[in-house]
């Protein structure tokens, strides 16, 4: 379930925050640990809006050294869960 924290952000009961911080970065938070996804805002089927972010956004977390990746089962869930908390908040994602 989620909770809004603020106009631009939203937590959920499973431990993880996902919150706009400007036009261009969105954070994951997991307990201490984030990720800064670069995002292009735009609109899907014409009128929904959206965010693009590259399908390689949750590879490692912010500070880790670049040549440690995070396990592909672990990318992929924190992926689903950025995208369950985007859509709650209206925004559909887009992976390009």
């Amino acid at each position: 379930m989620f909770k809004w924290l603020n106009k631009t952000g939203v937590e959920n009961d499973r431990g993880f925050a996902v919150q706009s911080i400007d036009r261009f970065t969105v954070e994951y938070r997991e307990a201490e640990k984030k990720v800064s996804v670069y995002v292009e805002n735009g609109f899907c089927e014409g009128y929904k809006p959206c965010v693009i972010i590259e399908p390689s956004a949750f590879q490692r977390w912010d500070g880790d050294p670049s040549y440690v990746s995070l396990p592909e089962e672990k990318q992929d869930e924190m992926m689903e869960n950025f995208t369950e908390a985007m859509e709650f908040q209206g925004i559909a994602v887009v992976t390009g």
